[in-house]
Order: C-alpha cells, then structure tokens, then sequence
C-alpha cells in the first residue's frame, strides 16, 4: 500500500504516527511533501527509512510533482484545502485513488464557514472523498461541509500514548507532597496569551501564601517580552524527549490560549495524569476535560483564571490525585494506535 502525504508543519507526533504506521504495516510505504519546520517549535525530526521524506520548496515543485507520480500512491492524506500547489498535485492523480482532506477549523458559524458551506460541492467535495479531524468540534464541520458521515474520522492528532501515558504512570504512583508547581507548554505568540496567564499566576500566588511556581515551557516571537518574575520560570523549547522530567516535577497543566483548534500538548498532559486549566477556546477540552480533572474558564478573562488559580492552589493532595488520574482516564480515550486503525479503514472501505 502507497500512502502520500501533503502536510504543512511538521511536529514530533506527526512524525511518530507515520513511524508507527510503517511499524504496523511493514508492506507500506508512505511519501512525505512538508514545509520546512517552523524555528518556533524546532522539533527534532526522524523519519522511519520507510518513508520517502521531502521538504516543499517552490523552485521544486516540478521535482516533487514528478515524484508523486512515479510513486502512484493509493490514498493521498492532504492538510487542509486550500494549498494550491497540493491541490494541483491531487488533480493530476487518477481518479481512484482515495483523497481525504486533514483539518483542524472548529466550526463557529462565521460568515467566511457559512459560504464555504454554500460552495463546499465546487472546491471541497469535488476534490476529497473523506475527512479526517481531531475530535467533535471539527466534524461539525466537516458534516455540515456536506461529507457522509460515514466518511468523517475523528482522532486525526493523537499524542505518542506509548511514551505519555507511561509517565503517566510514573505520575500515579508517585507518593510525598503533590508538586506546586504549574506547567503552560505552548508557543510565545499572541494566539496563546500566555501574559493573561502570568498576570493571574502572579496574583493568586500571591494571595495564597506564594507557594507555587510556573514553568513554561516554549518559543515564539514574544519570548524576549516574557514577563520576569522569581516564581515564573521560562525554560524555553524542550524536545519530546525531553518532557518527562518537565511533567514528573508539575502538578497541574494551564493552557490560556484565545485561538486553539485543537492542542496535541492537552492530550500529552491528559495522558501524563496533570489537572487541566484550560480557556474555553481550546479544542481538545472537548475531549480531554470535564468538572472532575479540571477547570474552563472565557478566554482573555485574567480575573477568572485567577478565581481557578486561587481554587487550585488551595486544594489538598487528595483532590489533586483524584484529578490527575481523571485526566489520565480520559487521555487513554485516544490512543497512537487509532491513528494507523483510521488509515487501514479508509484504504480497505
């Protein structure tokens, strides 16, 4: 079996949901278009030597059309639906091969979704036959794009659940006091607003006693503006491989951001057995967050997430335990293995 993928930015558990797949199914073979990793999250990427990776530049699009096709693939997994040069790749292969179009949009009933919506037959359906999305927010979407809803998969971006929920583990069986420290993994861009996040941290520590500290763990455009302070920890861009140590010392996980279709880094630190503190534009809180591991509150809004912060800090070990096995429950609701299970059911529909 021959897959193609045209992806755009490549991330660590992209890469490792292919490597597993190859693993699975030793007959297949994949080819790789991608953009160049993104400097704000440099992740170390390995490819399996079954797979046949090259990066997009736009002087080689003769070269990489020229590969595509002499690799006559059977399924062809593409981001998105508006990259024309993809787009002009998929209409050169023939008609049989199977073509499903990978996002992540949320629907929110804007005016831009709604047209898209009235023309979706002309520039949408006329191209893919299938769908593939993180979770629920996005197949709204994708039902309403007008694909059968025997065409729609959901768990398009599960985290390395070997890896994660093994320190997941480690994390539950830890004994002693529960770590006071908070952990926000995310990129220093204004979509994450990691300042409301400080802001917050800052004043509720404040007024229960400074015993917490926050570690956040990123890169981004706004790092050299992050906000200094002895109990905010900046600790910069940390490989996969990396995290263990990150997480094992945490206690709870926040994520502020004001724009977050899905967040891979929910599903890691679900499976990592970490309360959530989570806005309510974060995606993944759809799947991985409920009242019993943790708390929502309206994105932007400081003097909310510092009524969580306060709540939290002054919760004993027994309800922080209760919480994070929770999200370790709830992070086992996806699995790696789901991913390489969707591939083998669109190939064999």
């Amino acid at each position: 079996m021959r897959v193609l993928i045209l992806y755009t930015e490549l991330a660590g558990y992209v890469v490792g949901n292919i490597n597993r797949f190859l693993c699975a199914k030793t007959d297949a073979e994949v080819l790789l278009i991608h953009y160049p990793v993104n400097p704000e999250a440099p992740f170390q990427i390995k490819t399996s030597d079954a797979v046949k990776s090259f990066e997009y530049q736009k002087d080689q699009e003769t070269e990489i059309t020229r590969l595509v096709l002499a690799f006559n693939p059977q399924l062809v997994l593409c981001s998105g639906w508006s990259n024309p040069f993809y787009l002009a790749i998929l209409k050169k292969l023939p008609a049989g091969v199977k073509k499903v179009v990978c996002f992540d949009n949320r629907w929110k009933a804007t005016l831009k979704q709604r047209l898209l919506v009235l023309l979706s037959r002309f520039f949408i359906l006329n191209r893919f036959q299938y769908a593939w999305v993180p979770g629920s927010p996005q197949k709204t979407y994708a039902l309403k794009l007008g694909f059968r809803p025997d065409r729609v998969f959901t768990g398009l971006y599960p985290a390395d659940s070997d890896v994660f929920s093994a320190i997941g583990k480690k994390k539950l069986e830890q004994t002693g006091p529960y770590p006071k420290l908070m952990l926000s993994v995310a990129r220093y861009i204004p979509q994450k607003d990691l300042p409301t996040l400080w802001k917050a941290f800052i004043s509720a520590n404040q007024k229960t006693g400074n015993q917490w500290k926050l570690n956040c763990i990123g890169l981004g455009d706004l790092y050299e503006e992050r906000m200094q302070h002895p109990q905010i920890h900046h600790l910069g861009f940390k490989q996969p491989h990396e995290m263990e140590a990150y997480i094992l010392a945490a206690g709870v996980f926040v994520l502020p951001s004001t724009d977050e279709p899905w967040g891979v880094a929910v599903h890691e630190m679900a499976l990592s057995a970490l309360p959530m503190i989570l806005s309510d534009q974060v995606g993944a809180a759809d799947m991985f967050l409920n009242s019993q591991n943790g708390f929502t509150f309206p994105a932007g809004d400081v003097n909310a997430l510092e009524n969580i912060l306060i709540n939290v800090m002054k919760m004993d070990d027994k309800q922080l335990r209760s919480m994070a096995a929770k999200s370790y429950e709830l992070g086992k609701q996806l699995l790696s293995e789901n991913w390489t299970n969707t591939i083998m059911h669109i190939l064999n529909a």
